[in-house]
């Protein structure tokens, strides 16, 4: 599946994530989540190497998912305190509903990872989309991993003078990170801007039709993965809306 055009990559992500969001119960979805871990592993995207770059934000998500079973009402009362439903069969099923609607649509965005921004910015640009569309999702690429370094390399900074992250009582920590975004957004807008220059000096829009030095062309297997996807959404969503 590496191999194919980028279209049917973008059409594959499309109803992965439409099914995460119009599914609503938690077996279904879950099953769905495993579809996609394997096609992940047919791709060989190690998902689970990935998640562990965000293991900071698994507290967060963790309070959500009790926030959302706790505030969830109707089905079968598990834990109460005096006379205040706690946590509910619904609830529960509502967080886990939550939980991997949230994972599918993490997993299914790995599949960009498989071909390079170019070959998207071409593929949304044969599918008739304006190319200015197109620029701004390559410069959004582009500019996520600079995002990040950025991130890193004031993170270091503040550490290099003696800031311990770890020792910031809580009610200092709004202030820092006010002026710790202060500078981190600076930067990135001293980037943008000089982008700006660059596609300026390059005579950006110049001309009304672009030519390329290359185009995609769909295989037999692009045809049979899409319109499978194409089906098997329609069919699903399809049962869901009837039952």
């Amino acid at each position: 599946m590496s191999d194919l055009d980028p279209r049917t990559k973008i059409v594959s992500i499309l109803c992965l994530s439409t099914l995460a969001v119009f599914l609503n119960e938690p077996w279904p979805l879950l099953l769905l989540f495993v579809f996609t871990l394997l096609i992940l592993l047919f791709l060989r995207i190690n998902f689970f190497r990935i998640t562990m770059r965000f293991k900071k934000l698994l507290p967060l998500l963790l309070l959500m998912l009790i926030i959302q079973s706790i505030f969830t009402a109707g089905g079968e009362v598990l834990i109460s305190f005096h006379d205040i439903n706690i946590l509910t069969s619904n609830g529960i099923n509502s967080a886990l509903c939550i939980l991997f609607r949230l994972l599918t649509l993490f997993s299914s965005a790995m599949i960009i990872m498989t071909s390079s921004s170019k070959d998207y910015v071409l593929a949304l640009t044969q599918l008739k989309i304006p190319y200015e569309i197109a620029f701004m999702v390559l410069v959004a690429l582009r500019f996520l991993p600079i995002f990040i370094e950025e991130i890193k390399d004031t993170l270091v900074a503040i550490q290099l003078r003696g800031v311990d992250l770890q020792r910031i009582p809580w009610r200092h920590k709004i202030k820092f990170y006010t002026r710790f975004l202060a500078p981190l957004l600076s930067r990135v807008m001293l980037k943008a801007h000089q982008l700006a220059i660059t596609m300026e000096a390059r005579a950006f829009r110049v001309y009304r039709r672009r030519t390329y030095l290359r185009l995609l062309q769909y295989s037999v297997a692009d045809y049979v993965v899409m319109v499978f996807f194409a089906i098997a959404t329609i069919v699903v969503l399809a049962r869901d809306f009837l039952y």
